[in-house]
């Protein structure tokens, strides 16, 4: 799949989860980009991808180094393996800058700021948002996030850094999108070099060909914009209707 269709399906995956971990308004809207970022991370293996080109010369050079040592592009990061690999790094990322937050070193905030950034600015360069300046926005966000403490509001169930939770899920929707295509994905790379498929041989999807520009992205901003309702416009319509309620006993004792 596309940069761009990775990062809608990790979009997807956050704004169809945020009732159950309890994430609205900003937090939302910033999960949700974080998340689509995420979407992108695992092709984190391939110098010449959307992600590797983030930052120029130093994720590409960081690129390269994890092709070497994850085994090639669609191995180690497109591996359950992999992703818990990157998730327990989040986490512990998350983790040191909620430290340093209450009384650590300031430096434990660089992990989890980095992480931020990258995501982010992925993020905008694989949807095509702000163009040059793209990347420059995903750090100026990251900086804020940092400020804030956003990336480690405990408002999950399991009291999770929504940091690490995004990264899970984008990876996963990663997954799950090259598990629609021809290739499949190793899903237990190191251990088996199988790989899985989500969809019968037959109807699987060709990356950039028809099936994914005119079926797969509208179907994904689809997913979103019904999500993005729920999430919010649904919220809004409840407070709509109880403000009219609570104004009703007020309108007849003025008579």
């Amino acid at each position: 799949m596309l940069g761009r269709d990775h990062a809608l399906s990790g979009a997807l995956a956050f704004t169809a989860v945020a009732p159950l971990l309890q994430v609205t308004g900003a937090h939302l809207a910033a999960a949700a980009v974080l998340t689509a970022g995420a979407g992108v991370l695992p092709d984190i293996d391939e110098p010449g991808s959307t992600i590797a080109r983030t930052f120029g010369f130093l994720t590409g050079a960081f690129a390269w180094i994890v092709h070497k040592i994850s085994g090639g592009h669609r191995k180690g990061t497109h591996s359950l393996p992999g992703v818990a690999l990157v998730a327990a790094a989040a986490l512990g990322a998350a983790s040191w800058q909620s430290g340093a937050r209450a009384s650590g070193p300031w430096w434990h905030l660089v992990p989890a700021g980095l992480i931020l950034a990258l995501l982010f600015s992925a993020a905008f360069r694989a949807l095509n948002i702000g163009g040059h300046h793209g990347d420059a926005f995903g750090i100026v966000l990251a900086a804020v996030m940092i400020w804030k403490g956003w990336d480690l509001a405990l408002v999950t169930p399991r009291h999770l850094p929504v940091l690490a939770v995004c990264v899970t899920l984008g990876m996963l929707a990663h997954l799950a999108g090259d598990m629609c295509t021809h290739d499949g994905c190793p899903l237990l790379y190191p251990l088996s070099r199988y790989e899985f498929g989500l969809l019968p041989a037959p109807v699987r999807i060709t990356t950039n060909k028809i099936a994914e520009h005119w079926i797969v992205t509208p179907l994904l901003i689809a997913g979103i914009a019904y999500f993005l309702w729920r999430d919010t416009g649904s919220v809004l319509t409840a407070h709509v209707h109880l403000a009219g309620r609570l104004s009703r006993p007020a309108a007849i004792s003025s008579r």
